[in-house]
This record gives structure tokens, C-alpha cells and sequence, in this order.
């Protein structure tokens, strides 16, 4: 599935950006996993096409992050 191969291939870039918002690379994996698991729960229940899935994915990746550090996450 493309959507995996994208996941998996963005994964390193998202834990870069995680870990730097959040200070810490041990913390930003967590955030990377949750991110990444809101966003195949999401891809599965919006049933369309993501016009740029890699943004949407940073998107999302921020937006937990940003959780995170406000300790929602």
C-alpha cells in the first residue's frame, strides 16, 4: 500500500521534527507513534484521496506534538 510505503519512508524527517519541538528524541518517538497512528486511523475513515499526504502528515505530526508539550498527549 502506498500510504504505508509514505509512513515509512517519512518516518525519520517526522522524528527530526517531533524530537526538536519536543526537546527530546525519546519523546518525539512517542509523538512520531501517535501521529502516525492518528493518521492511519484518519486515512481509513476519510475514504478519499489526500491531495499531499506528506504535508497533511507533518500537519498532524505537529498538531501532536504541539499536544504533547501542552500535556494532552
Amino acid at each position: 500500500e502506498a500510504f504505508g510505503r509514505l509512513m515509512a519512508e517519512l518516518r525519520p524527517r517526522l522524528h527530526r521534527y517531533c524530537a526538536r519541538m519536543v526537546g527530546s528524541a525519546f519523546d518525539g518517538e512517542d509523538v512520531v507513534q501517535d501521529a502516525l497512528a492518528k493518521a492511519t486511523e484518519a486515512f481509513g475513515t476519510e475514504g478519499r484521496t489526500i491531495a499531499h499526504p506528506e504535508s497533511w502528515l507533518f500537519r498532524i505530526a505537529h498538531n501532536t506534538a504541539l499536544d504533547a508539550l501542552r500535556g494532552g498527549a
